[in-house]
């Protein structure tokens, strides 16, 4: 197909399960487009085969030019391979342990000049799910790992990084690097690679629609659920648009629950499905997103996340502002809560940072949250000395369905 990338680097640190994602890929990309792509697991289908050692710990141990000397022999079998079909490769582009902590013995250049990707997915997880899949596989060994939420952490924020270093070194202005999270919708991911779609960040309150879920009124929450919906619509409707939600992540939940245990609490009980913001509600169907969440319940040393906590937090203004730059638009929902004379902050920073680099904006109101039109007024027309930056990329929209229906320009 016209667009189509014949060449995906897929990075994703340890505990987000990529396989199973691309499974589910395939399935829909082959269901609704009849395209195909042959999917590559480097560390199992070729660096395994090569280790040579008791166990995955060990190859981890050894010096790093030894593990560079393996990691490039596996690389040799798998370029070998390589045919005229569309692959995804995925790969790690860092290593972590909870015994040595993280390691990187991938060649770059071998990445760059072989394999030669034109698109770079950078596929995040919950580090509380991450957590919870890397423990389930280890059973108690530390032999087999066991990294912290710290290292997840650390892992995840090396491996974007390491896909931002990939793109700057291939000499093709025209490949992409995109973060994209499990909880997204999968349609963004067939769109991006079938048809290289460009992204539309989905921009909104958070906080304040779930302090108003707590006190007894959903409308808000509904209204952010409604948004998905039309968003996952249109994916299907128009293959040339891919929708990004904030939401794909959501970690403070698990953050703020671990603050309110009582003191000398050693573990808390976490119910993904049901604690984090809800996936099903958000697009609808349970099979809509990349990965579904987990079902069960989890038990987390309070430890674990009160270390972790600063780092989650941060994460959370540094990934909405690397997810607001690799985006075309902005399509912003209800900026100003109900009962409330402001922009939330977030949203506000979000409109600020894609203003300063040309990235359209565009919002819609409910307004009889707005009776007074405070937001209008925040963004008002041109004036004696004409219409400036601000207000010519950001734009109101009359509805909720045309603010999605809008694509970049």
């Amino acid at each position: 197909m016209s667009g189509a990338h014949k060449r995906v680097l897929l990075l994703g640190p340890t505990g987000v399960d990529k396989v199973t994602a691309m499974k589910r890929l395939r399935t829909r990309m082959d269901g609704s487009l009849g395209h195909d792509f042959v999917y590559v697991d480097f560390e199992n289908d070729f660096l395994k085969a090569r280790l040579n050692v008791r166990n995955w710990v060990t190859f981890l141990a050894q010096d790093i030019a030894q593990q560079a000397m393996t990691w490039r022999q596996a690389w040799d079998d798998f370029k070998k391979t390589l045919g005229s079909e569309a692959v995804v490769l995925g790969l790690h582009a860092t290593y972590v342990s909870g015994i040595l902590g993280l390691r990187c013995p991938v060649h770059i250049p071998s990445i760059c000049s072989d394999f030669a990707p034109t698109l770079i997915v950078s596929l995040v997880d919950d580090v509380f799910q991450m957590w919870s899949r890397t423990e389930t596989r280890a059973q108690g060994q530390e032999v087999k790992g066991r990294p912290t939420f710290e290292q997840l952490l650390a892992a995840r924020r090396a491996e974007q990084l390491l896909g931002d270093v990939v793109l700057s070194h291939l000499g093709n202005p025209k490949a992409r690097h995109i973060v994209c999270a499990t909880g997204n919708n999968l349609d963004a991911l067939v769109n991006v690679i079938v048809f290289d779609a460009p992204v539309t960040y989905l921009s909104f309150p958070i906080s304040a629609p779930r302090e108003l879920a707590a006190s007894g009124d959903s409308s808000f929450v509904a209204v952010i659920n409604q948004a998905h919906l039309l968003a996952a619509q249109e994916m299907i409707t128009n293959r040339h648009r891919a929708f990004i939600s904030p939401l794909s992540i959501d970690e403070l939940p698990i953050v703020s629950k671990a603050g309110k245990v009582p003191a000398g609490t050693t573990s808390v009980d976490f119910e993904c499905d049901k604690e984090r913001w809800n996936l099903v509600e958000l697009w609808g169907n349970a099979d809509l997103s990349i990965l579904p969440c987990l079902s069960e319940t989890i038990s987390i040393p309070v430890k674990q996340i009160d270390d972790a906590s600063s780092a989650m937090r941060t994460d959370v203004g540094w990934r909405d502002r690397r997810l607001v730059l690799q985006s075309a638009s902005l399509a912003i929902v209800c900026p100003k809560p109900p009962h409330e004379n402001r922009i939330t902050r977030g949203v506000e920073d979000e409109i600020q940072t894609a203003v300063t680099v040309g990235i359209t904006c565009n919002y819609w109101q409910q307004q009889d949250w707005d009776p007074g039109d405070f937001v209008g007024n925040r963004f008002p027309a041109a004036g004696s000395m004409g219409i400036g930056q601000t207000q010519a990329l950001v734009q109101k929209k009359g509805s909720l369905e045309e603010l999605i229906r809008t694509p970049p320009p």
